[in-house]
Formats: structure tokens, sequence, C-alpha cells
């Protein structure tokens, strides 16, 4: 079977969720015998979207990439119509029109679906968010599959969106919470629950941050991840004495605390900013944290709560999460909070139960194991393409 992956920018020199996902998807239907090439544009930074990359075909860790140009887009037409969504004001159709025709789109790849469609057996388009997840499938409706990596945010109540999950032909979920989601907004939808597939690790031995009981954030320090509200309910526990003197928080991780607004944070001797770390010393800050914080809202799998788990380390989430809910009631392999006394009140039981903080830790491992190993990941999708064919 050949199939091909369309993202808006794909390759070793970049970070994310959704492309982590695809790529290392795409790497796995390699070895199970699958074709599979990317299209992407030539953007690299997902903030200017400049063209950064060559045009043309490369071959990147046995991934075929063929990179197109992003075209010219009119960013004092998109910004603020993107701050509009971003604060959920709702858009008229004209305006929802010209948003996307200034998201991140591309002639040449659309000409390229176009021309090559009886290539390939399927194009799965993802994340929803952008211009060539929401063009594409109207280019191939027959053979659109779309990976959404939905998240409960303005931009998927937008009638352009709606469209691009109508006409595509199935949907590949990350979790049954982000299928309860998309069936809600669009209706019954072909398709099914796939996720992300993990290895066994092993576990750390040498502690990055040694003689230091500390909390744990992986991630970007931006409002998107609700960074700031972790930070928040870390200080103000600190500072009221409700969480313990002798308590750390770590973030790892680009951005700056002024993204946050939060620039006096930095200066905070309770709070150790890291930066860049390798995988082996993530495995390390993971495995001896008291817990991963995920203060995320908008999360479509979240792939650092498998992390945590297979470093045995339990996770504390956003209740207003569906999907790391889901997560962690199925596994229980961790706890959630709903506001900052919750916060306080999970920290503090962790801290006080060493047994309690194992045995979820162990739980979560477990979880990962029976759920998301690869070959079971790679099963359900075989499952799924097998089910729309037969359609």
């Amino acid at each position: 079977m050949k199939l091909c992956f369309v993202l808006p920018r794909i390759g070793k020199s970049i970070a994310g969720g959704a492309e982590g996902l695809c790529r290392e998807l795409g790497l796995h239907l390699i070895a199970k015998g699958y074709q599979v090439t990317f299209f992407a544009t030539c953007a690299e930074d997902n903030r200017t979207w400049e063209n950064k990359l060559p045009e043309g075909r490369v071959i990147e860790n046995d991934l075929v990439i063929e990179r197109f140009p992003v075209d010219k887009r009119n960013t004092d037409i998109w910004v603020p119509l993107q701050i509009a969504l971003h604060q959920a004001r709702k858009l008229s159709l004209e305006e929802e029109i010209l948003w996307l025709e200034n998201s991140v789109n591309s002639k040449k790849l659309y000409q390229a679906i176009e021309s090559r469609k009886n290539e390939f057996d399927y194009f799965i388009f993802a994340p929803y968010l952008f211009g060539t997840s929401i063009c594409g499938p109207q280019i191939v409706p027959e053979k659109s599959l779309l990976l959404p990596c939905l998240h409960d945010e303005s931009y998927a109540y937008t009638k352009v969106v709606a469209a691009a999950f109508n006409k595509a032909k199935a949907c590949i979920f990350n979790a049954s919470a982000e299928r309860n989601l998309a069936e809600s907004l669009y209706g019954k939808l072909e398709g099914g629950v796939v996720g992300m597939g993990f290895y066994e690790q092993e576990q750390a031995t040498t502690p990055y941050l040694p003689n230091k009981k500390y909390l744990l954030y992986l991630g970007r320090k931006e409002t998107g991840k609700n960074a700031q509200i972790l930070l928040d309910y870390f200080v103000s526990g600190k500072e009221s004495g409700a969480l313990p003197a002798d308590l750390f928080l770590a973030i790892v991780g680009p951005g700056d605390f002024k993204d946050l607004e939060r620039p006096t944070y930095k200066d905070r001797t309770d709070i150790i900013d890291i930066g860049k770390v390798s995988e082996e010393e993530k495995k390390s800050l993971l495995k001896f944290a008291l817990a991963l914080v995920q203060p995320s809202q908008n999360e479509s799998f979240s792939i650092v709560l498998m992390e945590a788990w297979l470093q045995e380390t339990p996770v504390l989430v956003n209740a207003f999460c569906a999907v790391t809910k889901e997560h962690v009631v199925e596994s229980n392999g961790g706890l959630y909070f709903a506001n900052k006394d919750e916060f306080i009140a999970g920290v503090n039981l962790l801290y006080n139960d060493q047994k309690l903080q194992i045995t979820l830790g162990r739980q979560g491992l477990e979880y990962v194991r029976k759920e998301y190993n690869w070959e079971r990941v790679i099963e359900k999708f075989e499952r799924v393409i097998a089910e729309i064919s037969d359609k």
C-alpha cells in the first residue's frame, strides 16, 4: 500500500507532537512493507512559516520527503483574525475564508496532490489547524484521511474546519476522547482510534538533579500549554507554605518566561529553568521527578505522559483536558486537578506517600505496555485502513 502524509512541516530538525507522531508512524509502516512519502512545505519555524528548507525531494532518516514552498501570506489580514479566534470570537464565514486563505498553504503542494493522486492509496493530512489539512481533503476526498490532533478550542468550531472533517473519507484519532469531541462537533465520522506506539526503556539510574525533590514540566513555555498556570499554582503554594519548602519545579523546553508574562519567576531559586536536554537527560529528569505535570488543556494524545510512565513516574494533568484525564483514569497512573487547591493537594499526596507515588508510576507503565506498544498501534492502524477500504 502507498501512503502520503501531508503536513505543514516535517524534518529531523523539527520538533512537535503531530510531526513526531507522523514521523514515527511512517517509519513503522515502512518497516511493515508500506511505501510512505511525506509532502510538506519548505517552512521550518511554526511562527513565521518562512520558506527556509530547500524545495524538492530528500531522504531523511529513511523517510522520503518532498517539500513545496509556502504561498505568500498577508499577515495583516491573518493576524487579527487569528487573535480573534484565539480569544474565542466567532468569525463570519467570509472572515473564516480569509483566515484560511492566509494560513499555511502551498499551491505547488496542492498541484502535486492533484497530479499524483493515482500514485497513492491514501493521503493522510495532519494536524487539523492549517490550510494544508483543511484544503487538502477537498482535492482528493475519496482518498483523504484526516489525522487531526483535535483540541476543544475555537478553531475546531469554524465552518471551514467542519468542511474538512466532513469531506475526508475517514479520520484517524489518537484517543477516544478526541473522537468523541470530533463527533460532537461534526457528526458521525468513519475511522477509528490508533494513537502512537512506544518501546520499553531502560530505567534511568543517575539523577540529573541529585538530592532535589522536584515536579517536572516538559514542554514549550507558552500560554497555549498553560505553563503559566502551573507556575502560578506552584509559586502560590510555596509562598503560602501549602507546598513543602524543599520542593522545586524543573522546567524543560524552549521559550522564555517573558512569553508567559512572568519574567520574575526566572529569578526564583525554587524554579529551575533547564532548557534543552538530550534524550538520556530527559529520561533521568522524568525518572527522579516526584511527578510530571501536564497543565495543558488542549491535547489530543500527550506524548510526555507516556514518556513519564515509561520511567515509572506518575503524572498530574489538567482535569479540563478530556484526553489526558482519560489516560489517567484508564491507567490509574496519576492524578488530575481542576484548580490550585486540587493541584496542591495532589502534589502533597504524592510527596507524603512514596508508596502511592511508586504504585501510580508502575500502573502507568503497564498501561503504556498494554495499549501503546508499536505492535498494537500498527494493528489498530491496519484495522482502520481495512474497515474504510471495505466501504
